[in-house]
Formats: C-alpha cells, sequence, structure tokens
C-alpha cells in the first residue's frame, strides 16, 4: 500500500541572472515498511525534496505538484494539519547533527520537546520515554547522556540522538537525509544497523537521501536516481546494481572503487564534463552533455522516464546500451567500506 506519493514536483527559486528550476517533474512514491533510496550528485535535489515534503523548503521557494501522505495533499493541507504531521507521522533525519542540535540544551530535554510538541505527557513521562529511545538507539549509559550537551557527545553519539527525535513518536516515514556523512567507516557500518533495526521494529517507510552506492546495496529495496533535479532512473536496488540502464547510473558505479582494483588493471572511470548550470540548462536531455551515447535527439528532446523492463524506469532514448566497466554493476554497488561512493 502506498503511504507517501511524491507526483511531479518542481521547486522553483528566482535569482538575479533568471529562475532556477532546482527540482523538475520529479515523481516516486513509498509503500509501507519499504526503503527507497534517492541517489544523485551533490545539489541534484535530493534534500530538496525531502524538505519539500514537510514544507520546510527555504523561503522564496516556488513548490508546485503534489504530495500525498494517506491520501491528503501535504501542500494544500491546512498549516495545523501539517504541523501534526511533521514530526509526529513523517519525521526528518538531518545531515548534520551538530548543526541541527541546539548548543544551549541538554540532548535529552531537545529530544523531549519533540515528545511534549505531539503527545500530552508529563515532564516524568516524557524523561522515561528519552531513556527508552536512548536506548533504542543504542546509547551506552543513556541516564548519564540525559543531561550533557551535543559538543560533549561525538559525531556517531550526535547522530543517535538525532535518529532519537526523529522516531519519538514512531513516525509512519522517516526521512534520513545522509544520515552516515563525516562519520568514520565503523561508526557509519553501526548507523546503518540501527537504522535498519528500528526499521523492523517500528515498521517504518524509509526515505533515505545519500550518495553511497554502498548504504543502497545494504538496506534499500527500491533505488530513485536524481541527476540535475531530473528523475534519470528507478529500479528495485538488486536490479539498478546488476543492470543499471541510464547512462548516469552506469556512470556512478564505474565510479565506485573495489577491494582489490589497481590503477593499471581497473582504473576507475570517471563522469567526463560537468554538471549544468540549472538557469541554463540544456535543451534537450539534461545528461546529454556528458554522454557518451548522445544523439541528435537528445539534443533537441528531453527524455521522460519510461519502463524499460517491470518496475524499471530509464529517462533514456538508449537504455542498457553502455554497459558498467569491468567488474559487474552488482559488485560495484558495494564499495569496500561504508565511506565510498561518489560524491
Amino acid at each position: 500500500m502506498t503511504l507517501l506519493e511524491i507526483d511531479d514536483l518542481r521547486v522553483r527559486f528566482g535569482t538575479a541572472e533568471g529562475p532556477v528550476l532546482a527540482i523538475n517533474g520529479l515523481s516516486l512514491a513509498l509503500a509501507e515498511d519499504e526503503v527507497v533510496a534517492l541517489v544523485g550528485e551533490s545539489g541534484c535535489g535530493k534534500t530538496l525534496t525531502g524538505l519539500s515534503v514537510l514544507g520546510l523548503e527555504p523561503p522564496g521557494a516556488r513548490v508546485d505538484g503534489r504530495i500525498w501522505f494517506r491520501g491528503q495533499d501535504l501542500r494544500t493541507a491546512p498549516a495545523k494539519r501539517l504541523r501534526s504531521v511533521r514530526g509526529g507521522e513523517i519525521a526528518m533525519i538531518f545531515q548534520e547533527p551538530m548543526t541541527s542540535l541546539n548548543p544551549a540544551f541538554s540532548v535529552g530535554r531537545q529530544v523531549a520537546e519533540a515528545l511534549r510538541q505531539h503527545r500530552k505527557v508529563s515532564g516524568r513521562q516524557a524523561r522515561d520515554r528519552v531513556m527508552e529511545l536512548f536506548e533504542l538507539v543504542r546509547m551506552p549509559d543513556p541516564r548519564q547522556h540525559l543531561h550533557q550537551y551535543p559538543h560533549q557527545l561525538s559525531g556517531g553519539m550526535q547522530q543517535r540522538v538525532m535518529i532519537a527525535m526523529a522516531i519519538a513518536c514512531e513516525p509512519a516515514v522517516l526521512i534520513a537525509d545522509e544520515p552516515t556523512t563525516a562519520l568514520d567507516p565503523t561508526i557509519q557500518a553501526q548507523i546503518l544497523d540501527l537504522l535498519a533495526d528500528l526499521r523492523s521494529r517500528l515498521h517504518m517507510a524509509v526515505l533515505l537521501i545519500t550518495h553511497n552506492l554502498g548504504v543502497v546495496a545494504d538496506i534499500a529495496d527500491r533505488v530513485v536516481v536524481m541527476y540535475a533535479g531530473h528523475k534519470a532512473e528507478e529500479a528495485p536496488a538488486g536490479e539498478l546494481l546488476r543492470s543499471p540502464e541510464h547512462p548516469y547510473t552506469v556512470g556512478l558505479l564505474n565510479a565506485v572503487p573495489q577491494p582489490g582494483m589497481h590503477r593499471g588493471t581497473h582504473p576507475l572511470t570517471p563522469i567526463t564534463g560537468l554538471v549544468p548550470v540549472l538557469r541554463q540548462p540544456p535543451e534537450g536531455c539534461v545528461f546529454g552533455p556528458r554522454c557518451p551515447l548522445v544523439t541528435e535527439q537528445c539534443q533537441r528532446e528531453p527524455p521522460q522516464p519510461r519502463e524499460v523492463a517491470p518496475g524499471h524506469l530509464a529517462a533514456c532514448f538508449r537504455p542498457g546500451e553502455l554497459s558498467p566497466g569491468a567488474g559487474g554493476a552488482e559488485d560495484r554497488g558495494r564499495p569496500a567500506a561504508a565511506g565510498q561512493g561518489p560524491a
């Protein structure tokens, strides 16, 4: 059953040099108890998509399209309803815990505040629940951490606090924005294992925003690949890693280092060129200027996502014609360490 559906999302910003279309016609769906990974280079619109779901897009943004949650369009919902959804039924783990946590308050108080905003609980009940949450996110000695401030915690502990805050009200949907960024590989693996465990325990649907293909291989059910605000490809995770259809997805997989690779025998293959300036996007396919398969049709006509296999969509006129490099796409979706992957 579909729980969250984004339909033709478009987000524009006005600038002195002209309008910028940061997200162009993105559509995706998230079913109950499903993990969908939103993958792409920095600046492609991943985080903006997550913020738009909650109505937290930056000031000045013009948002078009529909975002359905349990049959209601959140873009037209009353402000009171949106406030109850935000943090209560849909929660978000933000990218940088150190900048998301308030340095002036203890972490226990900040998690308790999330509870008091959406649940009628006493101060004692909130504190007891925070202790339970800290245990749930595997914080050692929860009572000690209850009264600590963000600067007294490591990056991994700060991220656990952010997760505890997000799941405090047992949301139906969790949006996790780069939950392992800036953490060392060992801590990244612990955080990913924790998210998988919480998903199983709480039966949450998860929209995972990441550029890390190792994360995708580990926990995602389905993957949506974004490029310059567009959806390039969508498929079940295993199928996308085995048989990518869009040249951009192939390029991402070819850029992932593997155990045992040697520069003389298996060099990394970067994607040539630069991401287009969104104020002046190409007339046809947005990936065309960097694509080795580009044709005249690509240069004059933007391709739309179409089904190339059951449940597998690609916005390309020549899907499947570019093969991943040596080693196989499935292996290339599993980097040596969780921290590796294209930026």
